[in-house]
């Protein structure tokens, strides 16, 4: 699912400070947080077991390229 902000909302963005920006990530932090806690344990935990191998998957390529700097 593709969302295009409005050339509005982009400025609006670029017009905040850096503590609005970390208070609206935050925001948004604290309800995927609630979202995810929400969840039956099941559907938690796999959801949970995903972004973990992802981020493994990630941690994995940064060292490989990493190793590689002279």
């Amino acid at each position: 699912m593709k969302c295009m902000l409005s050339a509005e909302k982009i400025q609006a963005y670029r017009a905040m400070t850096p503590e609005e920006r970390w208070r609206e990530v935050e925001e948004l932090m604290s309800l995927a947080w609630r979202t995810l806690c929400e969840l039956p344990d099941e559907e938690r935990r796999r959801r949970l077991e995903i972004i973990r191998e992802e981020h493994e998957a990630s941690d994995a390529i940064m060292l490989e390229h990493l190793r590689r700097l002279p």
